[in-house]
């Protein structure tokens, strides 16, 4: 059964009534504030500079592929018996 987006809803506003306080005395509602602000010069930039995005996402990308490889290329050859 697929939910509904009125279920989708309801799970969310329990798991924030259960993980933040209304109050905010502990401090949670400004930590949140903080991140959206802090998110909106990364939209920015993502909506001016979509290729510099693109090229250092693909660049991460890659760096991240060719380390798995050789991490695996020498996890399986120091394995291998001589």
């Amino acid at each position: 059964m697929i939910l509904g987006v009125h279920n989708l809803v309801d799970a969310v506003a329990h798991s924030w009534k259960e993980h933040v306080s209304s109050d905010g005395s502990d401090g949670t509602l400004w930590i949140l504030g903080l991140d959206g602000i802090l998110l909106i010069p990364v939209i920015f930039f993502v909506f001016f500079f979509p290729m510099a995005v693109a090229i250092g996402v693909g660049a991460v990308a890659l760096i991240a592929g060719v380390y798995f490889v050789l991490l695996r290329v020498l996890h399986n050859h120091r394995a291998t018996p001589r």
